[in-house]
């Protein structure tokens, strides 16, 4: 039991992080378009975007593993 809900982490983990890197780089891109000024906001998207990549990469360094 704990090992298929340790699976289904791991699978939330890569879907989330896919729309992490998906939306926040299209919301990046949309906050460039319109007069991009470096401020809090474009450092946070990009922190999210970091993060999705994050928990890509390490689904995939996970599934080598096995």
């Amino acid at each position: 039991m704990d090992e298929n809900h340790k699976s289904q982490r791991k699978n939330w983990d890569f879907i989330i992080g896919i729309m992490l890197v998906l939306f926040g780089g299209l919301r990046l891109y949309n906050t460039s378009q319109h007069g991009f000024e470096w401020g809090y906001k474009p450092i946070f998207i990009i922190a999210f975007i970091l993060y999705g990549g994050y928990l890509i990469f390490r689904h995939f360094q996970n599934s080598s593993k096995k």
